[in-house]
């Protein structure tokens, strides 16, 4: 369920590129001021396409399960900002466009908090480290039992 949004938001970055264009362009002086690079601002449009691309693919990665704690990782990297974009709290109008922005700024960042934990899950799966770690203690029981038995039959 958590996919299908990203899968969806992505088709739509690459079929209507115009739209996801305009909310950066409104921020865009502001990124300046920031000191964003200049490469961001040249072409908003084929940028909205390569993160609408990069969106669907994770997300249909995610939804299928293949490398899911990647795909999340890739949606969180994309969505953290893209919430920014979307939701530019500083530049509200009013008191109810500002609540309004900062529930949607509060949504995108609840997202991306269900994307970094879908990141770090192991489905039940122990970590890397972890099953090192236990292989040598494993392999280090095994060699000082095999040094026990060598030692008591050897005589």
């Amino acid at each position: 369920m958590l996919a299908s949004y990203f899968v969806l938001d992505g088709i739509d970055a690459l079929r209507h590129p115009e739209e996801h264009a305009a909310k950066f362009q409104k921020i865009q002086p502001l990124l300046e001021k920031a000191g964003a690079p200049p490469v961001l601002a040249s072409d908003a449009i084929l940028l909205s396409r390569i993160t609408g691309a990069a969106t669907a693919v994770a997300g249909v990665c995610l939804a299928l399960g293949r490398r899911p704690r990647t795909a999340a990782l890739a949606l969180a990297a994309i969505n953290i900002p893209i919430t920014v974009i979307n939701n530019p709290v500083w530049a509200a109008e009013n008191k109810d466009d500002r609540k309004e922005k900062v529930r949607g700024l509060l949504r995108g960042l609840a997202i991306g908090g269900g994307l970094l934990l879908a990141a770090v899950d192991r489905d039940g799966k122990p970590s890397l480290s972890y099953r090192r770690q236990s292989n040598a203690e494993r392999r280090a029981e095994m060699n000082e039992l095999t040094a026990t038995l060598k030692d008591r039959y050897s005589k």
